[in-house]
Parts: C-alpha cells; sequence; structure tokens
C-alpha cells in the first residue's frame, strides 16, 4: 500500500517525481513553515520540501475548487437558482477550504512527528519494565535490546531495531545508542537512551537506572492525565458556546438587525453559518482528539 498523507490527492511516490520546472513554487510556499525540513525528517516522510509544498498547494486548490462547486449545487438546490450572493459566499467558502487544506498539509509533517512520539511514549514504559526485569536475570544489555526489538512494543520495538541492527554491524552500544538519541522523535525515549549511556559510561547499575526511570515514566504520565482533564474542562465549555451558544445568538442577532434596518436574513446566511458552525466542531474534536495523553493501559 502507497504511503499517503490523508487527504492529499497524491502519494508520497507521486510527490517525489513531481516536475522540476515548477519546484521554485514549492521552495516559495515552504519558507511558510520554516520547520518544514526538519519536520518531515522527524515524521519519516522521505521527500524533499520543494515537492512536497507543491504538492501541498495543488491539493489545496483542488478542495477549494471541490467546495466552490459543492457549495454552487446546494445554492442551486435550495433557491433554484444561482445568483450573486450563492456565488460570493461559497468563493468564501471556497478560499477558506483552501487556506485551511494547505495550512493542515503543511503542519501535518509536524503533527505526525508528535503522533510518533506518542506513540513511543505509549509503549516505552513496557519496555523499559521488560529491560528491567531481563537485566535483574542476568541477561546481557544486547540480548535485552534483541528482545525489545522482537517484542511487541509497537514504534518502541522499531527503534530498539535501529539499535540492533547498527550493533551487530560492528558498532559499539554506546554509539548506537547515541545514533538512536539523535534519531528518536520522542524526548522520553531519549531521555532513557541518554540515562543508559551515563551509566555505562560511568559503571553504574543499569537496574537502578532504569528503576528510577519506569518510576518517572509513570509519574510524568499521571501529570498529564490531571493536566489533560483540567484542559478537557475549558475545551467543553469552548465546544458548548461555539456549538449552540454563537450559531444561535448570532442568528437572533441578525434577525434583530435586519428587522431594525428593513432587510432580511437568507437561506444563504442560515446555511453558511450552520455550515461554519458544524466545520469549526469539527475541527474543535480533531483539535481535542489529538491532544489526548496515551497511558499505560
Amino acid at each position: 500500500m502507497e504511503e499517503r498523507v490523508p487527504m492529499m490527492i497524491f502519494p508520497i511516490s507521486k510527490v517525489r517525481e513531481m516536475g522540476g520546472d515548477y519546484r521554485w513554487i514549492g521552495a516559495w510556499l515552504a519558507k511558510l513553515v520554516f520547520s518544514l525540513k526538519y519536520d518531515l525528517e522527524k515524521a519519516e516522510i522521505e521527500v524533499d520540501i520543494e515537492r512536497y509544498s507543491l504538492a501541498s498547494f495543488l491539493s489545496a486548490i483542488f478542495y477549494g475548487v471541490l467546495f466552490f462547486f459543492t457549495g454552487s449545487a446546494f445554492g442551486l438546490i435550495i433557491n433554484k437558482q444561482l445568483g450573486p450572493g450563492v456565488y460570493s459566499m461559497m468563493t468564501i467558502f471556497g478560499v477558506f477550504a483552501f487556506i485551511g487544506f494547505f495550512l493542515y498539509f503543511m503542519l501535518y509533517p509536524k503533527m505526525r512527528a508528535r503522533q510518533l512520539a506518542s506513540a513511543i511514549d505509549s509503549e516505552l514504559v513496557f519496555a523499559i519494565r521488560s529491560m528491567l526485569i531481563q537485566l535483574s536475570s542476568g541477561v546481557s544489555l544486547f540480548e535485552t535490546m534483541k528482545s525489545i526489538s522482537r517484542s511487541n512494543y509497537g514504534a518502541v520495538s522499531k527503534e530498539f531495531s535501529f539499535v540492533v541492527g547498527d550493533i551487530s554491524t560492528g558498532s559499539r552500544e554506546t554509539e548506537s545508542l547515541e545514533k538512536l538519541a539523535f534519531k528518536t522523535q520522542s524526548e522520553t525515549l531519549k531521555k532513557t537512551i541518554w540515562q543508559l549511556i551515563t551509566t555505562i559510561k560511568g559503571g553504574g547499575s543499569m537496574v537502578s537506572a532504569l528503576a528510577v526511570q519506569v518510576d518517572s515514566l509513570i509519574a510524568n504520565q499521571m501529570d498529564s492525565i490531571k493536566s489533560y482533564a483540567a484542559e478537557l474542562n475549558l475545551w467543553i465549555l469552548m465546544y458548548l458556546i461555539v456549538a449552540a451558544a454563537l450559531p444561535s445568538l448570532g442568528v437572533t442577532f441578525l434577525v434583530i438587525i435586519s428587522s431594525l434596518s428593513g432587510g432580511g436574513v437568507g437561506k444563504e446566511i442560515i446555511i453558511s453559518i450552520v455550515i461554519l458552525s458544524i466545520m469549526v466542531q469539527m475541527g474543535m474534536i480533531m483539535f481535542v482528539r489529538t491532544r489526548t495523553p496515551r497511558v499505560v493501559r
């Protein structure tokens, strides 16, 4: 199955082949997100920033045009005709769709890098506990890491397979661990790896170091749960305001203003408010889902 960025009309394999004549457009667009190059590397999306930016731009244009014609079709069904009001309203929706999708595609690598880091963090406690048990039983560090790489610890197993493969080619354990510390997207795994390296070089007890690290990881996860619970109350209030209060108050306010001015509130305005409210609600739900901490199950 081809690697794809969600909702982008081009798979990554096609993005890599995009014409070089228009890469200058992508180079100019890439300046809008200065960290895009590093975000693509951290997200493990193997494509240069110029082609990725160009593909994001073309995909956003596609969705902008799609939203415009879809809105025009709805306007034709509702009003039985296409007037200037419908065209202007759907042009606005098309522009907003273009901007929204373009920003989404450009920020997706950063979001994916965070998802990868979160996937590592969610399994890291189990992996470190397994390492702690094996090292306490007298198993060597290399065999312990090999066991982790072959176990079902998701992204953590993948990261340790990189270390095991590097050591198997002749690298020292500390050198391979240092490479992993620089490579990984997870700050928690990075901290754990540096703790292991320091312990190995200092001749300390890895069992004691890992035991402290496990306690620290669990404490951090408990703190993240408390922080998320407090933050969630705010987002619930914001969602209720956006989903219920603002649309109803907005329509009421428009009716009052239109009655005073002698105008009226047409179907286009009501439908536009409903569609905008739904889009904002969906955006808030997706945002809150990305904030959900992954903790020990």
